[in-house]
C-alpha cells in the first residue's frame, strides 16, 4: 500500500493496524458450521444444575444466621467459588482465516510452514468469582519434555508447563494439578468448584481428593458448558484474542513473517508461554469485572435467597429463575462425556 514510505519513520502498532482494516474495509473472515439452535430440554439441565449449586451453598443449621447475614451468597466465599477449563491453543492462530476485502467470495491463501497448525497445545485456566488470580495458567505441550532444560529457562515464570503425548489433560496430571496448586490456595475453606464432565475431572481418585479437602465439584451438564461455564461464557474468547494480539506483536518485532517461519518448535513454545503469562496478568488487571460478572450471570455467585435471580443472563433463555432449590425439574444425564472440542455444537454464532 505504501511502497515509498520510510520504514524508520513508521511507528507500527496494533491500534494502527485495526484502523487500517477499518479504513480499507478489510475484515477477518472464517468458515463456521456451528449450530445456532438451542435444544429446548437444556433448560431442565441448567435449572437442575443451578438448584444443585444453591442447595450446596446453604449454610449448615448450626451457624445458619451467622453465615446468612455475613455472606449473602451462602457458605462459600467469593475466593472459594472457582471454575476450571481446558481449551486448545494452536501455534497457527489464524488457521482457516485471512484478511481480505469485504464482500470477496473466493480468496487465495498462502499458508505458513507445513505442520504448524497441527502442533496444538492445551491451555488450562482457573478463575475465581472475586476476579483475583490465584492459580497460575498451565500450558500442556505435545511431547515428553525430556532434554529441554535450556529451553525451560526461557519460559514465563508465572506459567506452569507440562508435556504429554496428547497435549491434553489426563487423570494423573489433573490429580497433581488439584493437589499441588488448587488445594493450596483454598486454605481449607468450603469451595464450590465448577468444571465440565471431562473424564479426568470425575475419576474416583479426583472426587475423593476433592471431598477430603472440603471441595464440592459442580459438574456442568453435558452440552451446557457454552451456556453456564464462566470461562466459556465471558473469558476464553477475549483471552485468546488478547493472546493473538500479543503473538502478533512478537512476530512484528522480528520485522518479518519470513523470519518467524524459520523458528523451531522450541521457539514457539517459549513465545506461547510468554504470551499466555502476559495475557493472564493483563486480563486480570483490566478485565477483573468481566470475570466477576461472568460468575453472577450464570448464578454461581448470586445471593442464595433468590433476590437477584433477575441478573441471570444465560444465553438462549429469558426470565430464568432458580425457584425452589429443594426440587429438581426432571431427569438429566449426568454421565454424559465431554469431548476434546467441548460443546461447540450448541454455541450461538453471530456472523
Amino acid at each position: 500500500m505504501y511502497p515509498d514510505i520510510d520504514s524508520t519513520l513508521f511507528p507500527f502498532s496494533i491500534g494502527w493496524f485495526r484502523g487500517f482494516l477499518s479504513r480499507y474495509k478489510i475484515s477477518l473472515q472464517s468458515i463456521t458450521n456451528k449450530a445456532q439452535k438451542l435444544p429446548a430440554d437444556y433448560q431442565i439441565l441448567i435449572l437442575n444444575w443451578l438448584r444443585f449449586n444453591c442447595r450446596n451453598s446453604q449454610p449448615h443449621p448450626a451457624n445458619f444466621w451467622e453465615v446468612a447475614v455475613d455472606h449473602p451468597v451462602g457458605r462459600y466465599e467469593l475466593a472459594n467459588i472457582c471454575n476450571l477449563d481446558e481449551t486448545p491453543i494452536p501455534f497457527e492462530y489464524l488457521q482457516g482465516k485471512t484478511y481480505n476485502k469485504e464482500g470477496e467470495k473466493t480468496v487465495r491463501v498462502k499458508e505458513t510452514r507445513s505442520g504448524w497448525d497441527k502442533r496444538q497445545a492445551t491451555l488450562v485456566l482457573c478463575i475465581f468469582a472475586d476476579g483475583i488470580p490465584r492459580v497460575p495458567p498451565m500450558v500442556i505441550f505435545h511431547g515428553t519434555g525430556v532434554h529441554l532444560q535450556a529451553e525451560r529457562r526461557h519460559y514465563d515464570r508465572d506459567v506452569l508447563v507440562e508435556f504429554n503425548p496428547t497435549a491434553y489433560m489426563n487423570d494423573r496430571l489433573f490429580t497433581r494439578y488439584v493437589s499441588q496448586y488448587l488445594i493450596l490456595v483454598l486454605e481449607g475453606r468450603p469451595t464450590l468448584f465448577a468444571l465440565d464432565l471431562m473424564g479426568s475431572h470425575k475419576t474416583p481418585a479426583v472426587l475423593n481428593l476433592l471431598h477430603q479437602n472440603n471441595i464440592t465439584p459442580s459438574l456442568i451438564p453435558g452440552g451446557c458448558t457454552g451456556l453456564v461455564q464462566p470461562l466459556d461464557v465471558s473469558v476464553n474468547k477475549p483471552f485468546k484474542e488478547l493472546m493473538r494480539d500479543l503473538t502478533d506483536e512478537w512476530i512484528f518485532q522480528l520485522e518479518s513473517v519470513a523470519e518467524f517461519e524459520k523458528w523451531m518448535v522450541g521457539d514457539r513454545r517459549v513465545m506461547t508461554t510468554e504470551c499466555v503469562g502476559d495475557a493472564f496478568r493483563q486480563f486480570h488487571q483490566e478485565k477483573g469485572e468481566v470475570i466477576r460478572r461472568s460468575f453472577r450471570k450464570v448464578g454461581l455467585s448470586l445471593p442464595i435467597d433468590g433476590c437477584l435471580d433477575h441478573e441471570l443472563a444465560i444465553k438462549g433463555f429469558k426470565n430464568l429463575e432458580i425457584g425452589d432449590w429443594r426440587e429438581e425439574s426432571g431427569s438429566q444425564d449426568e454421565r454424559a462425556e465431554v469431548g476434546n472440542d467441548a460443546d461447540s455444537d450448541i454455541e450461538l454464532v453471530h456472523t
